[in-house]
């Protein structure tokens, strides 16, 4: 007996299930599964393709803020990213070597929450609809699958404080403008955290000592965040971003965008 039952209800410390690779077939086969109809595949196909793992998660917790999340967020937009990928983070506590499974997180989009996904993304095609269920290239691209892109993207963002708290507010800032986590997230350059979290700390502007009560932070302007983030790109091609502190990654950066900013300022 696996240990998926599809009537059961989602629990905390409930032992997670795998996708085998021929579950991706069904997307194909059972295009209403991806139109809403969450249904029409069969259980017994369903039940061929899953793998029991030794990992749990607290899917109850989870199932009940994703359900506060979409209560809050307007559908089929990015206003859910920053709030799902902290829920995600928070209750799937899992190492980097686990959560490397697609097959993993293919069970969260097919198995446990495929209502969710349909919240975050309308229907256009079923190819484009079939990348939300299930990753077609690597863990942090535009193909990858709604549950395991979330989890990365918050793995990569997150600090730890020195009283093993963890404190998502740079995840929330990294999904605060779309560009932005298309540009990082989007590309190799995101496997490593340090330039992560050097991006982040150069391109997010805090309010000033003055103005900290009135006013709040936010990434830069979008033209300074595409040009800095596509320069900084292009420098790791001669100085890999690999070996480098994120201090060290920070300077090279601020650099770039003074002067990205001095440029729109001689063109404006």
């Amino acid at each position: 007996m696996t240990g998926w039952n599809p009537d059961a209800e989602l629990t905390d410390g409930q032992e997670l299930v795998r996708l085998r690779n021929g579950a991706q077939s069904l997307l194909s086969k059972y295009d209403e599964f991806l139109k809403g109809d969450y249904d029409s595949i069969p259980d017994s196909e369903v039940q061929d393709q899953v793998v029991e793992t030794d990992l749990t998660a607290d899917l109850g917790t989870l199932d009940n803020q994703l359900r506060e999340i979409k209560s809050e967020t307007t559908p089929q937009t990015g206003d859910s990213d920053p709030e799902t990928a902290i829920a995600v983070h928070r209750n799937v506590d899992i190492s980097r070597s686990d959560a490397a499974d697609s097959g993993l997180w293919s069970a969260f989009s097919m198995l446990y929450y495929p209502w969710f996904v349909h919240h975050r993304w309308a229907f256009n095609s079923v190819s484009a609809m079939k990348e939300k269920f299930w990753t077609q290239a690597r863990a942090l691209d535009g193909k990858a699958s709604t549950f395991e892109r979330a989890w990365w993207i918050a793995e990569l963002t997150c600090v730890e404080k020195s009283d093993g708290s963890i404190d998502y507010e740079p995840t929330r800032r990294a999904l605060s403008k779309r560009r932005f986590s298309l540009l990082v997230f989007d590309t190799p350059m995101a496997r490593y955290k340090p330039a992560v979290r050097a991006l982040l700390e150069v391109l997010y502007d805090e309010p000033d000592d003055d103005e900290k009560d009135d006013e709040e932070g936010g990434l830069a302007d979008t033209k300074v965040v595409d040009e800095t983030i596509k320069r900084f790109r292009k420098s790791g091609s001669v100085f890999p971003y690999e070996g480098q502190t994120k201090d060290e990654l920070a300077d090279t950066i601020r650099d770039i965008r003074e002067e990205v900013e001095a440029k729109h300022s001689t063109d404006d």
